[in-house]
C-alpha cells in the first residue's frame, strides 16, 4: 500500500515536472519520498530523489541538486540498480562540470562509465563518453578528449546510431583544427626551454663536477616547477610542468638513497617504487585512465614487430657502453627473475612516465610534432650520467621512435616490451657473449 501512495504522487510529481510547473512537481516528490520513508523501496527513492535534483539542475540551483543527487546515488547503490547510479554520477558530473571543477567531474563520469558497463548499455555508455571528452577539450587537452571521442564515435557506430556517430566525428575534426591553431605562450616556451637546460646542467653537474651541487641544481628545479605549476598558467602547461616534476625527483632520490651497499640490480625497483606513486597520484589529479596513457594493447601484430625491436636496440646500446652484467651467472632462474625487474622497474615504469604522460601532456602544450622533440630531449637528458656522447645520440633517435610510436598507437604496450628487452640484452645476456660477438663481427 505504501508503495502504491507513493507511486501515485510520483506519477503526479512526473506530470507536473513534465509541464514546468516545478513547484508543484516538488510538493507531490516530497509527499511521495515521506511515504517512502519506513519502507525498503531503495529503487522507487533513489528514481524520486534523481527527479528531484533533475528539478533543481533546470533552475540553476547546483548546490541543491548535487545534494539530491548524491542521496539518489546512496539509494541507487542499496537497490544495487547501476543504471540509477549512473544517472546519478552523471548529474553530479554534469554540476561539477558547470561549475568548471573538470577532474572531479570526469571522476563521476567514470564512475558513471563502471555502472553502465555493468548494466551492459552501450548508447548511455556513449553518452557519458562524450561527456567526458567535453572535459578534455574544455580544458584544451585534446589528445585525451580525441580518445574519449573516438571510443564515444566507435560504440554509436556498433549499435547503429549514426545521428549522434557523425554529432560526436565533428567535434573530433572541430578539435584538429583548434588544436592546429593553438599557440603556446613565448613566455611558456621559455620557461619550458629553460626547464630543459636547467635539467641538462642538473646532470651535467652531477656526472662531471660535484654530485652535491649537482643535487642542489635539482632540488631548485623541482621548487620552481611546483611553483609555476600553481601560477595562473594555462591547464595543459600547468599539468605539463607537474609532470615533469617527477624528472628532478628521480635523480634526487638516487642522490640521496644509500645503494652502494645494495646490488646493482636491485636498484632499479627501489627506484620504481616513488617513481610508481607519483605517476599514479598525476593519473588521478588529471582524470587520466589507463587509455590514457597507453596501457592498451592496440592491433597486437603492431605491438608485437615493436617489441622485437628491443632485441637490436640492447645490442647496440651495449657495443657502445659495454656494461657489465647485472647478474654473476646466466642461467633460466637468474634470467628471468632479472628480466621481469628490467622490464617493469625500466621498461614499464619509465615509458609510462616519459611517453604516457610527458609526451603526452607535452603534445597538448606545444603540438605533437614538437611534445614528441620535447619529450625526446628530456629522456635523453637523464641519460647524460652514461658518461658517452654517442650513447646520448643513440638514446636520443630510441626516444624518437618510442614517443613516435606511441603518438601514431596510443600504446606504451610494445614499446615498454623493447625498452625492457632491450635493457634485458644490454645488462643480461650480451655481456656473457661479448667476445663472441666481437668474433662474428
Amino acid at each position: 500500500m505504501v508503495r502504491t501512495d507513493a507511486q501515485e504522487f510520483f506519477d503526479m510529481g512526473s506530470k507536473f515536472h513534465e509541464q514546468g510547473s516545478f513547484d508543484d512537481a516538488l510538493i507531490y516528490y516530497q509527499k511521495a519520498l515521506d511515504y517512502l520513508k519506513n519502507s525498503d523501496d531503495a529503487k522507487t527513492e533513489g528514481n524520486i530523489l534523481l527527479e528531484v535534483g533533475n528539478i533543481y539542475v533546470e533552475r540553476n540551483d547546483y548546490e541543491n541538486g548535487q545534494k539530491y543527487y548524491q542521496s539518489s546515488l546512496e539509494a541507487f547503490k542499496k537497490a544495487k540498480d547501476y543504471t540509477g547510479q549512473g544517472y546519478a554520477n552523471t548529474g553530479i558530473g554534469f554540476i561539477l562540470e558547470k561549475q568548471d571543477r573538470y577532474v572531479e567531474a570526469r571522476e563521476n563520469y567514470f564512475d558513471g562509465v563502471k555502472n553502465f558497463e555493468e548494466k551492459n548499455d552501450p548508447e548511455r555508455l556513449a553518452n557519458i563518453l562524450s561527456l567526458i571528452g567535453g572535459t578534455y577539450e574544455a580544458q584544451g587537452a585534446w589528445e585525451d578528449a580525441i580518445i574519449e571521442y573516438k571510443r564515444s564515435s566507435s560504440i554509436f557506430k556498433k549499435i547503429g546510431n549514426h545521428g549522434r556517430k557523425q554529432e560526436i566525428d565533428f567535434l573530433i575534426d572541430d578539435i584538429q583544427d583548434k588544436r592546429s591553431i593553438t599557440q603556446t605562450s613565448r613566455n611558456e616556451k621559455i620557461l619550458a626551454v629553460l626547464y630543459l637546460l636547467g635539467l641538462i646542467t642538473a646532470e651535467v653537474t652531477v656526472t662531471y663536477i660535484n654530485k652535491e651541487a649537482g643535487l642542489v641544481i635539482e632540488m631548485v628545479i623541482l621548487f620552481a616547477l611546483l611553483l609555476n605549476s600553481s601560477l595562473n598558467v594555462s591547464y595543459n602547461y600547468s599539468v605539463m610542468l607537474r609532470s615533469m616534476m617527477i624528472l628532478p625527483m628521480i635523480r634526487i632520490i638516487g642522490l640521496t638513497i644509500p645503494l652502494m651497499q645494495i646490488q646493482t640490480l636491485y636498484w632499479f625497483p627501489i627506484i620504481a617504487v616513488p617513481l610508481f606513486a607519483a605517476v599514479y597520484t598525476i593519473m588521478k589529479s588529471q582524470g587520466l585512465t589507463r587509455k590514457h596513457v597507453g596501457i592498451i594493447w592496440g592491433n597486437k601484430k603492431i605491438q608485437f614487430l615493436i617489441a622485437l625491436t628491443g632485441i637490436f636496440l640492447g645490442t647496440i646500446e651495449y657495443t657502445i657502453l659495454q656494461p657489465k652484467p647485472l647478474i654473476a651467472v646466466l642461467n633460466p632462474v637468474t634470467l628471468i627473475s632479472a628480466s621481469i625487474i628490467l622490464i617493469i622497474s625500466t621498461g614499464f615504469a619509465e615509458e609510462l612516465l616519459f611517453r604516457g604522460i610527458i609526451q603526452k601532456n607535452a603534445e597538448n602544450v606545444f603540438g605533437t610534432i614538437a611534445g614528441l622533440l620535447y619529450t625526446a630531449l628530456l629522456f635523453t637528458a637523464l641519460h647524460i650520467g652514461w658518461n658517452s656522447f654517442n650513447d646520448l645520440i643513440f638514446v636520443f633517435s630510441v626516444a624518437l621512435f618510442y614517443g613516435y610510436s606511441f603518438m601514431k598507437t596510443r600504446s606504451i604496450v610494445g614499446i615498454t616490451f623493447s625498452h625492457g628487452i632491450s635493457n634485458v640484452f644490454l645488462f643480461l645476456i650480451i655481456p656473457f657473449y661479448a667476445s663472441t660477438l666481437y668474433h662474428l663481427i
